[in-house]
């Protein structure tokens, strides 16, 4: 089933991954959690898999990928309160980043890595400034992919939408 917005690409899980440096027993957290792909990459590092989605479709898929993950029907300034303290976030849904982080950063635990990955510039950027206010800001980062295709015989390379990747460190 495909879902609305920008799914998240395999290359940028892993990079997300990296920057995560998620530990056995940490508890995680991806708002926005969509198809499900970062939660369940997330799950092979740590069994404390919580995820949120305005999309019902999601929820479902999320439930269905990863069995032992609690995967909640709603937006982050709802549900946030009812969540444990968080060590590792991954954010694919910024609708309402301005409200949410700071709730978020209340639920953080000393060290807690945040990813938000986007699509476009111009929330990079307001996330960016959002984490420097905030005194979590870490760093920026625009990743591109391209993907190779047969082409007269040869190989091209096409290039993804590039995505921008804002990290903090509480």
């Amino acid at each position: 089933m495909k879902l609305p917005g920008t799914a998240t690409e395999e290359e940028n899980i892993y990079i997300a991954m990296g920057k995560l440096c998620i530990q056995p027993g940490q508890v995680f957290l991806d708002i926005g959690c969509g198809s499900g792909a970062v939660s369940l990459a997330a799950s092979r590092f740590t069994d404390q898999i919580f995820g949120l989605d305005m999309r019902p479709e999601a929820v479902e898929i999320c439930k269905a990928s990863v069995p032992s993950g609690k995967f909640f029907l709603g937006n982050a300034l709802e549900i946030l309160s009812n969540l444990p303290e968080v060590d590792r976030c991954f954010v694919g849904g910024t609708r309402q980043i301005d409200e949410f982080l700071p709730l978020l950063l209340k639920k953080a635990r000393p060290g807690c890595i945040i990813v938000v990955d986007l699509a476009r510039i111009g929330i990079a950027s307001r996330v960016a400034m959002l984490m420097k206010e905030l005194g979590i800001f870490q760093e920026l980062l625009q990743i591109h992919i391209l993907r190779g295709y047969d082409l007269a015989g040869d190989i091209a390379l096409k290039p993804v939408n590039p995505i921008f990747m804002v990290i903090g460190k509480c």
